[in-house]
């Protein structure tokens, strides 16, 4: 009996270390699929974060990027508008230096030669507004020759008063001396302007300013002394004489160019 009991005992014994044994090797299998599977789990959480933070870094970078374009965009956008203002103001400047201002207009009414083969020339002169409207009295003169000269004191300002349209020197002034033909000494000619007097072309209904009064009172003084012509801002002061070989029935027109001398051209036919 006690036999019998020891085996079963025995036998009690071995199926608790079977199953004991059983129990470990599924606890231990269990856990290194669990483990294991913590681990993965760990890797791919660790995996991501490296993403992320080098998704992070290159958004920041590319944020940078961004800004530093923004920037460079916003730099390049004044420097377009500081050269667009600068083009404007050159474009203005350019168009205030070639502005023309219509000064007068000569008609060629007749022409005849002489048995002598002298050339007479009548004409008509006569001094116009800004807008082209006559201004004063329209004056005839014969002359002798077809080539008719005027004469002129003109003065020029410095570039920089015409383009700011400077109230005083805002363009070249010219006075009219005299009207003579080519067979004619100047001296021979004939009187237009009176020096002195504000010339008909700019008048407005009023009188000279102090300002030209002075300009053509000490017009040969301006014209010989650098020096004083600086101070008046006249960059030149010079007498001019435009001619055209004239032509029975044309016309043509004396104009100042604003920061230049007279021109003399034919009216175009309508």
């Amino acid at each position: 009996m006690g036999r019998v009991n020891d085996t079963v005992t025995t036998i009690n014994s071995t199926i608790r270390t079977v199953l004991a044994t059983a129990v470990l090797f599924f606890l231990a299998g269990s856990g290194w699929v669990v483990y294991d599977k913590v681990t993965n789990d760990q890797r791919e959480l660790e995996q991501t974060q490296d993403q992320l933070s080098e998704t992070r870094s290159r958004l920041s970078q590319a944020e940078g990027r961004l800004t530093a374009a923004n920037t460079q965009i916003t730099s390049l956008e004044g420097e377009l508008k500081d050269a667009s203002e600068q083009i404007v103001r050159l474009e203005t400047s350019l168009k205030l230096l070639k502005m023309d201002q219509r000064l007068a207009r000569l008609d060629v009414l007749d022409q005849s030669t002489e048995e002598s083969g002298m050339v007479e020339t009548r004409v008509r002169f006569q001094e116009l507004s800004p807008d082209g409207d006559p201004v004063g009295e329209a004056k005839e003169f014969t002359v002798q020759g077809d080539v008719v000269y005027l004469d002129n004191w003109v003065v020029k300002f410095e570039d920089q008063f015409v383009e700011q349209s400077h109230l005083q020197r805002g363009t070249s002034l010219a006075l009219f001396r005299r009207i003579f033909g080519e067979q004619q000494s100047p001296a021979e000619g004939f009187e237009l302007d009176e020096v002195g007097l504000l010339p008909q072309s700019y008048a407005r209904g009023g009188q000279p300013t102090e300002f030209e009064k002075q300009i053509w009172d000490q017009f040969w003084v301006f014209a010989n002394d650098r020096e004083k012509a600086r101070e008046m801002g006249i960059r030149a002061a010079h007498g001019e004489a435009v001619s055209i070989k004239a032509e029975p029935g044309k016309s043509y027109r004396i104009i100042l160019r604003a920061s230049d001398g007279l021109s003399i051209v034919p009216v175009e036919d309508k």
